[in-house]
């Protein structure tokens, strides 16, 4: 299921990013490894601000809708 689904307060776990290299890298270096749990802290109609590793991070729905969690 892609992470713009997912509820607030519900934390799962990366399982892959479907984004062009260059995009998935910048990705990866902001923390949205497989394997990571991530938690929805905060939405919007704008986007979601998410934990990773105890960082925040903010991030648009359509970045987060290519990031798959389960």
């Amino acid at each position: 299921m892609p992470l713009s689904m997912l509820s607030l307060g519900e934390s799962k776990e990366i399982v892959s990013i479907s984004a062009s290299s260059d995009l998935k890298q910048r990705l990866l270096s902001m923390g949205f490894v497989p394997g990571n749990s991530v938690t929805i802290v905060s939405m919007n109609s704008m986007g979601l601000v998410l934990e990773i590793k105890g960082t925040r991070l903010a991030l648009n729905k359509g970045l987060a809708h290519l990031i798959q969690v389960a």
